[in-house]
């Protein structure tokens, strides 16, 4: 760079600006930041929780609605959230089962103290309607009708969870409770479990509470305060808010939020670097000014002719003659009239794919309507279900009905957050969000643990799965995906056999590929139909498809992760039902 060059005039400018930028900027983060992300998180969570507070205080929510609103509050906060009285006891937990016992007497056993990240995988495999379980714990509703169990044990026949042994379980003797499960109203096991031990240690490290702390919860007043966990010395804002509640026993709603979440605090840098955006923009405009003495005016003469030139005038041409990169400049835009016709030529076909682009973007579109028209026709039913059972407990049905009309709205709920769920997981795949973890899978035991879990609704329809493997076969490819695919193909099996008859399953290698088919007997499928059933929301029996209970998306998802996997698939008919088959590539 010459040392009066445009050049060098320009890099001392911008470097001396970056310099001082920077070194603000950093200097401002080191020094004040810290404390400033802790405040606002702090003031922005006695904020949130008030306002939850005062909904929750003005609302006679049940059991249900009170569980969906403090798992949205939980989700939307990555935090930690159960209502205590001031003495530490859990009241009417959301997140819990309920036990019928042999007497008739309903058991409510609590779970948000007792889920973990140990046992949180056992119950979501093992809580089913009507299933036998047995719970051991401790309860401070002897004598009640309905009690509330504190749990440390649950189980089956066949095996158990463990819970994390809390304050409550000290203080009270402990019993057996045998029952049929007939409730279940969990929290997303996922977010839940992964904190519930530094939820149960802070609890312990501020029950019972001191009578200073007593005092200004009884004046209405909100506890905040920060927590370190000793072991991982992980840093959480621990807050109190009472309820205000007319009559009623003092709750309290306490709540653990972690302070070194990076995503937290992105709400709060965004806040931060508003704020000193302001100055570094008082700054960038003084350095704008001084950059507009030194090198703009040979610039404006050059837009003259440039302006001149985007009229087609191509007469005009720049007079400046200079040794530096100014005159660089001006000589390259008088040469640049002579190639014109070229460039011209070139923008056409920038055009054009342009165009290619844009109808691209509207097939996008399009798609994109059609998934939206086909998700509210789907979920049309569902709704018009719910509200009319909704308006007929409203309307006050008989006492023998309302369990059954119950039943049916968290049924259809159920429904529609599977369909939710699964369309969820069709947009990832098919934005290629997702990113496969591959590993040596074996087909044949994988393919029996499927067949183990589809156990009752084999059994519903007297079907017996046939596995027929000559040799182990094993594959490369993500299991959990390839699961999902292998049950929603079976399942897909189920619903369409005829009862009492196998569903045929074989695995074989040919020419170094893996072939894998499962075969039912039933109604064959329509040649002209055939081609539309890897479709989202595609139903062969569309007069049907609530009673046969799939939500229409399931071979969608199986095909875009057999494409993922760069697998060959389809489904043909036999002479007594349908076939599917699969063949992995060569390893």
């Amino acid at each position: 760079m010459r040392r009066n060059g445009v050049t060098m005039k320009l890099f001392l400018v911008m470097a001396g600006f970056v310099v001082l930028l920077y070194g603000t900027t950093v200097l401002a983060q080191l020094i004040w930041f810290p404390d400033f992300y802790q405040h606002q998180k702090i003031s922005s969570m006695k904020k949130k929780l008030s306002k939850f507070e005062q909904q929750f205080s003005a609302s006679h929510w049940s059991d249900m609605q009170l569980a969906k609103e403090m798992g949205r509050f939980m989700r939307q906060n990555q935090s930690h959230l159960i209502i205590l009285t001031n003495t530490g006891k859990l009241v009417d937990d959301p997140f819990h089962i309920t036990l019928l016992q042999e007497d008739g007497k309903r058991v409510k056993v609590s779970l948000s103290l007792f889920i973990n990240g140990e046992n949180a995988g056992w119950i979501r495999s093992h809580l089913k309607f009507g299933q036998k379980l047995t719970v051991k714990g401790s309860s401070s509703d002897q004598g009640k009708t309905e009690p509330t169990v504190y749990p440390f044990k649950i189980q089956d026949a066949a095996s158990a969870a463990w819970g994390t042994e809390t304050f409550q379980e000290s203080l009270l003797p402990v019993q057996e409770w045998t029952g049929v499960l007939t409730e279940v109203v969990l929290p997303d096991l996922a977010t839940w479990s992964q904190r519930q031990g530094l939820l149960v240690q802070a609890l312990d490290s501020r029950f019972p509470l001191s009578s200073e702390d007593q005092q200004k919860l009884s004046n209405g007043k909100m506890i905040n305060e920060e927590w370190k966990e000793s072991w991982s010395g992980v840093r959480n804002v621990v807050t109190i808010a009472p309820v205000q509640r007319v009559g009623a026993e003092q709750q309290l709603i306490f709540s653990l939020t972690s302070l070194q979440e990076v995503r937290e605090a992105n709400e709060a840098t965004r806040l931060f670097y508003a704020y000193f955006g302001m100055g570094a923009f008082v700054l960038i405009l003084l350095l704008a000014l001084l950059l507009s003495k030194i090198i703009t005016k040979p610039l404006l003469a050059l837009n003259h002719v440039a302006k001149k030139m985007s009229t087609l005038d191509f007469t005009v041409r720049s007079s400046i003659r200079r040794k530096d990169e100014i005159g660089s400049l001006s000589d390259s835009l008088n040469a640049l009239s002579g190639t014109l016709g070229q460039t011209l030529e070139e923008l056409k076909q920038a055009n054009e794919q342009m165009r290619t682009d844009m109808e691209l973007k509207q097939q996008i579109e399009q798609r994109q309507r059609k998934f939206f028209a086909d998700a509210s026709h789907e979920l049309k039913t569902p709704i018009s279900i719910i509200k009319g059972y909704s308006e007929g407990l409203k309307d006050g049905v008989s006492e023998n009905k309302r369990e059954r009309y119950i039943e049916v709205i968290v049924d259809e709920a159920i429904k529609m957050e599977t369909m939710v769920e699964e369309m969820l997981d069709l947009v990832r795949l098919e934005s290629a969000a997702i990113q496969l973890n591959t590993g040596a899978i074996a087909l044949a035991d994988m393919i029996e643990d499927i067949a183990g879990r589809l156990g009752p609704q084999l059994k519903d329809k007297g079907l017996e799965v046939v596995l027929i493997s000559t040799t182990e076969q094993t594959v490369e490819g993500d299991r959990s995906k390839l699961e999902q695919v292998f049950y929603n193909i079976m399942m897909n099996a189920i619903r369409h056999a005829v009862p009492q008859t196998d569903i045929m399953i074989e695995i074989n290698r040919h020419e170094g590929c893996v072939h894998v088919t499962i075969e039912n007997k039933g109604e064959h499928i329509a040649e002209e139909e055939r081609q539309y059933i890897w479709e989202r929301f595609y139903r062969v029996e569309r007069s049907r498809n609530r009673k046969m209970g799939g939500t229409g998306l399931g071979l969608a998802i199986s095909k875009q992760i057999l494409d993922l996997h760069g697998c060959g698939y389809g489904v043909e008919n036999t002479p007594d039902g349908v076939r599917f088959y699969i063949t992995f590539p060569k390893a």
